[in-house]
């Protein structure tokens, strides 16, 4: 099962409902890493061996995915909060069947999942 770094711009009511899923996630903002550059996250999550879940699309970028040991799930659109609950379902079900695994990229849209390995 994956492990989770949250950046910034992942709501935190969906981080929230995450956890209530059993999926250990880490935020940055918890972390006093506000405002860190794309570098800087890609340097924490390989040390806390996390998975980048996150909104911004460069993360779905090979160059800077080649770099994340242990993968990206990239959100691709602005949950609201009404979605924030079937996200969470559909995410944390996913997230206990993947290992962490360089290069792995899943691509969440509001009417599916893809899966990149």
């Amino acid at each position: 099962m994956l492990k989770l770094l949250a950046d910034e711009n992942i709501p935190r009511g969906l981080v929230r409902l995450l956890v209530k899923h059993g999926i250990d996630v880490a935020r940055l903002q918890e972390l006093d890493l506000r405002g860190i550059d794309d570098q800087e996250l890609v340097e924490k999550a390989n040390r806390l061996e996390r998975a980048v879940l996150t909104r911004d699309s460069d993360f779905a970028m090979s160059h800077i995915l080649s770099k994340i040991r242990s993968g990206v799930i990239y959100v691709s659109f602005q949950p609201t909060k009404n979605e924030l609950p079937s996200l969470a379902r559909r995410l944390a079900t996913l997230i206990r069947e993947l290992e962490p695994k360089q290069g792995l990229l899943v691509v969440v849209e509001r009417e599916y999942i893809e899966i990149y390995q």
